[in-house]
């Protein structure tokens, strides 16, 4: 619709052609607070929020391959698996891993964190994307560090992607809590 000077508008045109245009911006398009907007093709957003899971009960493991915890905690806690988070996702997401790692009596032990994509994706854990320390330095003693690794994976199939945290160590079996999983889709 053209505007013309002294003109009259209908309620049905002022609707379709102001009101729902007013909709069709980001403050008429927010649905919850807190949520942001991701450009998922020419002239289409959609509404994203972030995930977070967290497992605070330590937990060993003593794969070297990436898997789940299979040790009891310190405390003799149950094992828990985890942190995990279900999401939609477009093809990008910024994945965020961290917590209480370490373990090892050996200076060249390393502890890691990773995660793997499940669902539409399939994506393995990968030392690429890992946290953890190596080298504890200490030979006689466990040692931990609080540390995180965030990873920006961009090789997603959009849709319903599940991200779960996989551990792995490279000798002396290791232990974590304080886990951490934040995924940020786009």
């Amino acid at each position: 619709m053209t505007a013309i000077a002294g003109s009259v508008y209908t309620a049905a045109q002022f609707n379709t052609f102001v009101r729902d245009n007013l909709n069709e911006t980001l403050p008429g398009l927010a649905t919850v607070a807190n949520n942001y907007f991701v450009v998922t093709s020419t002239h289409h957003l959609a509404e994203r929020r972030v995930y977070q899971d967290i497992i605070t009960v330590q937990n060993g493991f003593d794969s070297t391959s990436y898997d789940d915890p299979d040790l009891a905690g310190a405390a003799g806690e149950a094992i828990v698996t985890g942190p995990s988070v279900t999401c939609f996702t477009g093809t990008t997401a910024l994945v965020v891993v961290g917590g209480r790692i370490g373990g090892g009596k050996t200076a060249t032990q390393s502890a890691k964190m990773s995660w793997e994509v499940t669902g539409d994706s399939s994506i393995t854990a990968s030392d690429e994307w890992a946290a953890g320390p190596v080298g504890f330095g200490e030979t006689d003693q466990t040692t931990f560090a609080y540390t995180s690794r965030a990873f920006l994976c961009e090789t997603l199939t959009e849709g319903i992607n599940t991200f779960t945290a996989k551990y792995a160590v490279s000798s002396t079996p290791g232990l974590a809590s304080a886990r951490s999983l934040l995924v940020m889709p786009f």
